[in-house]
């Protein structure tokens, strides 16, 4: 691979961070936090964020002990190579059925709220079209990307959510621990926040492409903060205004927020449309960052560096997973299924392969 003339800041990295975490579950979310924790859903939330945390940790670690390789590469130099491929492989299958129950649950949300007769086949098609043809010879410019749409995806959230403020009953966020929740169930919706955040995994792609990768801790940590700050507060928001049991009744309980809010003289009278497309910008820039895990992966996987193949052959894959169930609870089972397994590969996976690492003493800067 030929880095030399394609690389991005660790300033960029952060973004890339940021704008893949806020994507497709910061509308669903709260609901399965709250259904673990209750109204201690907000602290649960930071837990969660914290367990992301170590995760991230190990990633980044293991990048600046290998700053001209991505994980695919190390997990067969740590590992040897057959089980790093096993491991890989596993890696790309993740991201790959996340991917397309992502793509569906983008689908559910535009026929719900945005166009009720369209085909979510039709959503569902030129999400994944966008993603396959933007390409991915050049990774400063998958990076700048993420620095454009970043602020199109935080400051109106942020201009939507901000006035509900004046709505939060303290009643609905205290205790602020919940109401004598047992630890499985307040671990639950930890875990259930952690695996909202899964896409933060696209680290482990892009280290090697910095100008600097020892940097690579300082961007990443940064832009787990910003983006783990912004969890949180959707948390919060919704949770203090609406209270577990009527979140518990609603399927996006952010959507539902927005729905909400009122600018003084009419001057808006959708502002939750501000709130979709900035949610839409959010989930481009998520399954775009899976996309890339995938396409990337498969082609160091197997030494073929014809992106553009790997990324129309993928189409059709993606495209069958999406519309694989049924209906949208089916979707969310699946998605819920599907991340909890995730965990043991973004987080406690690369935690035992730094271990590993350092056991057999493997990387260095020059690795």
């Amino acid at each position: 691979m030929d880095k030399q003339g394609d690389k991005i800041t660790s300033v960029q990295l952060a973004f890339i961070v940021i704008s893949s975490i806020l994507g497709v579950a910061m509308l669903a979310f709260p609901r399965f936090v709250v259904k673990g924790a209750g109204i201690g859903a907000p602290f649960a939330s930071i837990i969660g964020v914290g367990i992301t945390f170590i995760g991230l940790l190990a990633i980044v670690y293991l990048g600046k002990r290998f700053p001209k390789h991505t994980l695919i590469t190390y997990n067969e130099i740590i590992l040897g190579k057959f089980i790093g491929r096993i491991f890989s492989i596993m890696i790309i299958l993740l991201f790959t059925i996340n991917m397309g129950l992502e793509t569906r649950q983008f689908a559910e949300v535009v026929k719900g709220a945005l166009l009720p007769t369209t085909p979510i086949q039709i959503a569902i098609f030129m999400m994944i079209f966008l993603c396959a043809t933007t390409g991915f010879q050049n990774v400063s410019t998958f990076a700048y990307i993420h620095f454009f749409y970043m602020p199109l995806i935080i400051f109106p959230f942020a201009l939507v959510l901000l006035p509900a403020f004046g709505d939060i009953e303290v009643y609905h966020i205290t205790p602020f621990l919940g109401n004598d929740p047992t630890w499985s169930e307040f671990l639950k919706g930890s875990i259930a926040v952690t695996q909202s955040m899964l896409s933060f995994f696209i680290i482990t792609m892009v280290i090697p492409y910095m100008k600097q990768p020892e940097k690579c801790l300082k961007g990443g940590v940064w832009g787990l903060l910003i983006a783990g700050f912004i969890v949180i507060f959707i948390v919060f928001m919704t949770v203090g205004v609406f209270g577990d049991e009527d979140i518990l009744q609603m399927i996006w309980p952010t959507l539902v927020l927005g729905k909400m809010i009122t600018v003084p003289g009419d001057i808006l009278a959708r502002v939750d449309a501000i709130l979709v497309i900035s949610w839409i910008y959010g989930v481009f820039t998520t399954l775009l960052s899976y996309y890339f895990i995938i396409v990337r992966g498969i082609g160091e996987l197997f030494r073929y560096y014809n992106y553009r193949v790997i990324a129309v052959a993928g189409f059709p894959v993606v495209f069958c997973i999406a519309i694989f169930p049924q209906n949208i609870y089916h979707m969310y089972d699946y998605i819920l299924l599907v991340t909890m397994y995730g965990l043991l590969l973004t987080i406690v996976y690369p935690v035992i392969l730094l271990g590993i690492a350092k056991l057999r003493k493997k990387g260095g800067v020059s690795a």
